[in-house]
């Protein structure tokens, strides 16, 4: 611990910051928790609470979570002002989490700087698996392609022809592909009974919006954004069904999470989305171009609009309950092939759960299901259109689809970005 005098003038810093000044609450706290490090008398939950913000003799933690709201919010606040104010300054408060005490870091301390690594390398955590996995899957196809026992490969299903109706204009523009995983939204939360904290997954929270109002509603909720997000159940099998196809006509090939995708990253690149509806963030923009639109509450629906937005069609997903066993669900999965801005091209795999993802990408990626698909389509157009709009229902036990039925169908203008809102053609119903 630095002298008394460093610990005076470094704390008196931080109270005089933008982040403090206007805050006493929080003033008032960090000096507690000073005083109280500095006479080595680490205060209890409750001893906060009672000093502090007033409660009674009788307060009871695991009903009263105001202590450890007031924590995460101030630790937060530190966090900040060091990221702006107080970057340069010679010592950094740090409350450990699951504790009351206050630790006084040189900014160059060397736990400092593994901890700010650790926490970095945590955010991205997903993507380092994502591609590991890949290179995996890759080896894999190399050595299907090229080794001797398997020679044969291109009499497979799997064989991607460049004229291929679905895949053809991938393989003509040489635009590099971006795989995008709608990655899920998760939140840290302490636990009193576990006295920890836990990562946890709420379905109707899936953005800092949607997290920030829920705290508007339930201000002592002991809940803030994690550092990590969530890969989509499922992923694993859309990448192994997905790459082997890119890499026919394509060697630059990246995998990304859609929380970290820029709009940078969508020109002049092939973007492949495979996810949830709820989880298209930035693509959200592209996607509504289409006269698709979705809705996760009070139940789960598909629209379809015409020209003026209204509503033409409606397809309501029917889910099993959670606890139920050998789950029956009506699922619908979309797959929408669009150009790009410059002539790339858009893929959308996406619908509200895994059983519709799955079903797609075990389509694109084999032969006889491409050709069963292509020949529904020809039912009502001469040939395969270059972009189009495709609705499925899938019908499923647990995660296991037995049905497959194309519900809607559209073309797409290859002016597509250039034309009003509707800029399809005929349709299948």
């Amino acid at each position: 611990m630095p002298p008394i005098n460093e610990i005076r003038s470094t704390v008196n810093t931080v109270l005089q910051s933008k982040d403090f000044k206007d805050s006493p609450v929080y003033s008032k706290l960090l000096s507690y928790l000073i005083e109280s490090t500095v006479s080595k008398k680490i205060p209890k939950e409750i001893t906060i609470a009672i000093d502090i913000f007033g409660k009674e003799s009788g307060f009871n933690s695991n009903k009263d979570s105001t202590v450890r709201h007031h924590i995460l919010v101030l630790r937060n606040k530190l966090d900040n002002y060091y990221k702006n104010e107080g970057k340069d300054d010679k010592f950094r408060l740090v409350i450990p989490k699951g504790h009351y005490e206050i630790q006084f870091l040189p900014a160059n301390n060397h736990h400092s700087k593994l901890t700010a690594r650790l926490t970095v390398l945590s955010k991205y955590w997903q993507s380092g698996l994502i591609f590991i996995l890949s290179f995996i899957i890759l080896y894999f196809i190399y050595l299907q392609t090229n080794g001797t026992l398997l020679s044969s490969i291109p009499h497979t299903s799997f064989f991607i022809d460049s004229k291929d109706k679905i895949w053809n204009s991938f393989f003509e523009n040489g635009y590099p592909v971006t795989i995008v995983l709608g990655d899920d939204f998760w939140m840290d939360e302490y636990s009193p009974e576990f006295k920890r904290f836990r990562q946890v997954r709420d379905w109707k929270i899936s953005s800092e919006n949607d997290l920030a109002n829920l705290l508007k509603k339930y201000p002592n909720a002991n809940l803030v954004k994690s550092e990590i997000t969530g890969i989509p159940f499922g992923a694993t099998d859309n990448l192994m069904d997905i790459l082997h196809i890119v890499y026919h006509f394509q060697d630059n090939v990246s995998l990304t999470m859609s929380s970290t995708l820029s709009l940078e990253k969508v020109r002049d690149n092939n973007i492949i989305y495979i996810g949830e509806f709820r989880n298209l963030r930035i693509l959200d923009k592209i996607f509504y171009k289409t006269p698709i639109r979705y809705q996760y509450a009070p139940d789960e629906r598909l629209f379809i609009v015409d020209e003026h937005g209204r509503t033409v069609n409606t397809f309501l997903r029917i889910e099993a309950p959670y606890e139920q066993q050998n789950k029956y669900n009506v699922d619908y999965s979309l797959l929408i092939k669009m150009p790009g801005f410059s002539k790339e091209n858009y893929m959308f795999i996406v619908g509200f759960g895994y059983g519709g993802r799955l079903e797609r990408t075990k389509m694109l990626a084999n032969a006889p299901l491409r050709a069963k698909f292509i020949e529904e389509i020809s039912k009502t157009h001469k040939s395969v259109p270059e972009y189009f709009i495709a609705l499925f229902e899938v019908k499923s036990i647990e995660r296991t689809g037995f049905t497959n039925e194309l519900k809607y169908f559209k073309e797409i203008s290859g002016d597509f970005f250039l034309e009003g809102p509707d800029s399809s053609q005929s349709a299948v119903q």
